[in-house]
């Protein structure tokens, strides 16, 4: 009975000392991970020049900047409608009238 108790405790000992191990070391692999991304790192300017015209003409104009793409609005209206053409005619949404269904609207 005491050997068995022995051995278990044993047993106990050596897997605590093996998660101690290996938490440690997932820790520190971690920790390496941040400080080299850290340093990978460098910081970069944005560079305003590429788009400097652009900014002066919203300075400038407000309103002509916002609706200086009107052309979209029409590409708009165009998609939709052809996406509620689209759906209406999917089986799903194409379902003959019963009887019953056409009898209750006609009265």
């Amino acid at each position: 009975m005491f050997q068995s108790y022995t051995f278990r405790l044993i047993a106990l000992a050596a897997l605590i000392a093996y998660l101690c191990m290996s938490v440690g070391q997932r820790l520190r692999a971690e920790e390496a991970r941040r400080r080299e991304r850290e340093r990978q790192v460098p910081g970069t300017a944005f560079d305003a020049s590429a788009i400097a015209s652009q900014i002066g003409r919203l300075r400038q104009d407000h309103l002509a900047a916002v609706h200086s793409h009107p052309q979209h609005a029409r590409c708009r209206t165009a998609m939709i409608a052809t996406v509620r053409r689209l759906v209406t005619n999917l089986a799903y949404f194409r379902h003959e009238r019963s009887e019953h269904e056409t009898q209750g609207h006609d009265a």
